[in-house]
């Protein structure tokens, strides 16, 4: 019997292969499989990673079957925090493998305007703003909180901490040290200005009749009242002194102050002939120098009673730009019925200094408002005098400093562009107002000669060519570039985009929008100047 059983199983088999019917064993679900998942059965990953199997290990009855386990991740989303189950199946058995999907990233948050900000007591702080990103939640900006306080009446420094929590209880802050400091201007109210033609030994003493600062320090002429063979001029504090020797004719001096190995410190001058004596100053107060970036130091002359005493620090940037828009409080400037300069003034500067902090550059603007903003100088000076010497302040620790204007004439033929720098700009120093001189002329295309880039000679009101960069030694024009200049060693740049008085330049640049092109044009070749990455996208300063 056995025999003829064991012939008819291979009968039937013979003929299910004959026939091609396919045949596959299945174990039977009687617990025999064990799974082994590899790896944490609990397994916590970023969101927005990418899921790594580790795989698992199946046996039946002693033999390895784990090639032969599906494995089903369809349902896992990496993209969205949650619990997920991976399915490892053979047959009708299977295990899972929980896979949490979380968030560990705290929120980034930029600052705009930098990390250190500097105001003049009794200013304004103007909050830059910020920007947060994160690696899950979207807009996490309106979550910020800010904490700390600024008083602008009082010297010190401050600190604003920035902070956010996100969906997953990640916090991210970041800190801005605001420092409130009193302007270091001490100019006196003396407008007796002295020259070597109306000097009177009887009644000065030691006194400079010219000063200005060169590449390495600053040029001083003056007279003595006791005549000498030879003079020197002596820096001294109670630490320490240097000595530099003057050129000599009769009762005046002349020579220059190398500062740039001078230690850091704050120094009395003096003049040294057949004795020493305290060197004052009676220049007016629109030709004493302040202070400016000599070498690697930054350098400030005060004037205490006329006294000079000079302060050596180590030269920093504290701003990437100076923006000044034009005019401001009693001072509208120019207007067609349609639109006040002060109003346009103010709102090209305020876009143009949100671009530049968009692409992470600390800007300054003298007035935020209608108002004329912060106005160093004594409150007896003309106003735009005193313009002249808060752009000066700031300039003189930025790398670009402009201010915005829009022109205009009786002659309302008059249209196009102006722009206005120092008389002894030099091609070099020009190189980034040359480049959008020739940019606005691209873009403007004006067939006519109604475009230029000039200086003018205080003296005389002439205008002159600075298209070729050429130099010219005349005292310049506008106080917002001459104190600057002269008292700073700051370029100023005056932009007037249009002629407010023609209709045809005031639709094409404002009502037709052309005003935003123009500023990029301008941005776009400062942020060259500065090495660094011009970002076009300007949305979020529209």
């Amino acid at each position: 019997m056995k025999k003829i059983y064991y012939v008819s199983i291979a009968l039937i088999v013979m003929i299910v292969s004959f026939l091609g019917i396919t045949y596959s064993f299945e174990y039977p679900n009687d617990g025999g499989i064990v799974f082994e998942i590899i790896g944490p059965d609990h397994l916590y990953v970023d969101v927005g990673s990418e899921y790594e199997e580790y795989g698992i290990k199946a046996t039946y009855n002693g033999s390895d079957i784990s090639n032969r386990i599906s494995i089903d991740s369809s349902l896992l989303d990496m993209n969205t925090l949650g619990e997920y189950n991976v399915k490892y199946q053979f047959g009708d058995e299977y295990v899972y493998r929980k896979v949490i999907v979380i968030d560990k990233e705290a929120p980034v948050i930029t600052l705009y305007g930098g990390s250190e900000v500097n105001i003049l007591m009794g200013g304004k702080y103007e909050e830059a703003g910020y920007l947060v990103t994160d690696n899950y939640d979207k807009d996490l900006s309106e979550s910020v909180k800010v904490s700390g306080s600024v008083d602008i009446n009082k010297e010190g420094e401050y600190t604003l901490t920035y902070s956010v929590t996100d969906s997953s209880g990640n916090t991210g802050s970041v800190s801005r040290k605001i420092i409130v400091k009193k302007a270091v201007i001490t100019l006196s109210n003396s407008f007796n200005r002295v020259s070597p033609y109306s000097y009177n030994v009887s009644l000065y003493s030691n006194t400079i009749v010219k000063n200005n600062f060169n590449s390495n320090g600053i040029y001083l002429e003056g007279y003595v009242r006791n005549k000498a063979d030879s003079y020197k001029l002596k820096l001294k504090n109670d630490r320490t002194e240097y000595v530099f020797n003057m050129s000599a004719s009769g009762n005046y001096y002349k020579g220059n102050i190398n500062l740039v190995n001078v230690t850091n410190g704050e120094y009395m001058l003096y003049v040294i002939g057949n004795s020493e004596e305290r060197v004052i100053s009676k220049l007016d107060i629109y030709s004493k120098i302040i202070r400016s970036h000599v070498g690697n130091k930054l350098v400030t002359v005060s004037y205490d009673n006329d006294l000079v005493s000079i302060k050596i620090e180590d030269f920093l940037y504290q701003y990437d730009v100076v923006i000044d828009p034009g005019h401001g409080g009693s001072d509208p400037g120019a207007g067609n019925g349609l639109a006040a300069e002060i109003n346009l003034n103010l709102r090209v500067s305020k876009y143009e200094k949100c671009r530049y902090e968009s692409m992470g550059y600390r800007v300054y603007m003298t007035r935020y408002d209608n108002s004329a903003g912060e106005m160093l100088g004594n409150s007896g000076l003309d106003p735009l005098d005193r313009r002249g010497l808060t752009i000066g302040y700031y300039g003189a620790v930025s790398k670009v400093v402009y201010s915005n204007h829009h022109n205009a004439s009786s002659d309302r033929s008059y249209h196009g562009f102006e722009i206005l720098v120092p008389n002894q700009a030099s091609s070099e120093l020009l190189s980034p107002e040359l480049a959008i001189y020739k940019r606005f002329m691209d873009y403007y295309k004006i067939n006519d000669s109604y475009y230029r880039i000039y200086s003018k000679n205080y003296d005389t009101s002439q205008m002159y060519n600075k298209a070729n960069g050429e130099v010219y030694g005349y005292k310049n024009y506008y106080s917002v570039i001459r104190i600057p200049y002269e008292l700073y060693n700051v370029k100023m740049v005056i932009y007037e985009p249009i002629y407010l008085s023609n209709a045809n330049d005031y639709n094409w640049y404002y009502a037709s929008g052309n005003w935003v092109k123009v500023s990029e044009l301008k941005i776009q070749e400062y942020v060259k100047y500065m090495g660094g990455n011009y970002i076009p996208d300007n949305s979020m300063c529209l």
